[in-house]
């Protein structure tokens, strides 16, 4: 009876070390910029569809309250990595070089800064914003880039009479004739007109990076403790959000239904619309098409470091290796969308 207790432990322990220890997975928190919408669809298809997972990470996806708020909590480690606009994060560096963190991956080739405005308002080259009233929240980071804008194309920006206005209240007031123009993003500022009564036909902009500003925008960043305990997994982040993003081309209603899954009160329409939008202007350009998702060209980027610091009155100009980071970039074949 002894012998037999004997061999069953001495089998089950030879069983037990023939077992692969499973692999334990690295906690990732991941800030977005704003409410989780059709925008933001590549990181949830990866999350939705085990890419993270297969990874080896436990990823969790938080809603953000603007860039400014996702660069403050990536600098005091209280996120992983997160999804802030660029530019926020090189005024941060320039102001802040002792807490200084980079970008590891752009996500808006493109950024969808824009001035909009009606077809009523018979505007229809941006020198004839001279004269006209422009409604703005004082530090919107489009409002903040607005002078060189307008230099760029031809016209004094102090011609422009300014009304500060709450953010909520931009697309309200456009579309009531308070103001003649607002800047903002242009999927965000399309809809939200939209759901005022305006017809598509009537809401027109001009895109900065159509008028001589061709900034990036949001993009991966992470924090300084992250990237250096775990490279590896900013590495597994990349090449998975990648494959978010690849099926997202593949089937943009993919990225409507990820959306909803996530924050199922949003309105799907709405969400396919303004993910038509946010895909053509910034998201899958010509330059993806051809190169990949989320290689910057650091010569342009070094130009859109010099806009911003002239822009926001910057104390020092941040170099591109103090704001930008490729080496935990997918290779080439592997960021391919197609």
């Amino acid at each position: 009876m002894l012998r037999r207790f004997l061999a069953a432990v001495l089998a089950s322990a030879i069983l037990t070390a023939s077992v692969p220890a499973a692999r334990a997975e690295t906690k990732l928190r991941f800030a977005l910029d704003w409410i989780p919408g059709s925008t933001h669809a590549a990181f949830l298809i990866a999350q939705q569809k085990g890419y993270y997972k297969a990874e080896g990470l436990d990823v969790t996806i938080d809603p953000g309250k603007g860039s400014t708020e996702v660069v403050r909590q990536l600098a005091a480690g209280l996120y992983d990595m997160g999804f802030p606009d660029i530019n926020v994060l090189m005024e941060f560096n320039a102001r802040n070089p002792d807490q200084a963190f980079r970008a590891v991956m752009s996500g808006y080739e493109q950024a969808p800064a824009a001035i909009v405005f009606l077809r009523k308002s018979g505007i229809s080259e941006p020198a004839q914003l001279a004269g006209r009233k422009l409604g703005s929240a004082p530090h919107d980071s489009t409002f903040k880039l607005f002078p060189v804008f307008a230099k760029r194309n031809g016209f004094d920006p102090d011609s422009v009479k300014v009304q500060s206005i709450e953010p909520s209240l931009r697309e309200v007031l456009l579309a009531r004739g308070d103001v003649d123009a607002v800047p903002g993003q242009v999927f965000n500022s399309y809809i939200a007109l939209k759901a005022k009564g305006v017809k598509a036909e009537d809401i027109q902009y001009f895109m900065y990076s159509d008028h001589g500003l061709s900034l990036y925008a949001n993009s991966i960043a992470v924090s300084r403790r992250f990237a250096e305990q775990h490279p590896e997994a900013v590495r597994a982040f990349l090449r998975a959000s990648v494959k978010g993003l690849r099926d997202l081309v593949r089937d943009p209603e993919e990225g409507v239904r990820a959306a909803l899954t996530f924050q199922p009160l949003l309105n799907a329409e709405v969400e396919r619309e303004r993910l038509a939008i946010a895909m053509k202007c910034c998201l899958v350009t010509e330059r993806v098409l051809k190169d990949g998702w989320g290689v910057l060209d650091e010569d342009r980027l070094a130009k859109g470091i010099a806009l911003i610091v002239q822009s926001y009155g910057l104390p020092r100009s941040p170099a591109v290796a103090e704001v930008y980071d490729p080496s935990f970039l997918p290779s080439r074949d592997e960021r391919m969308v197609r």
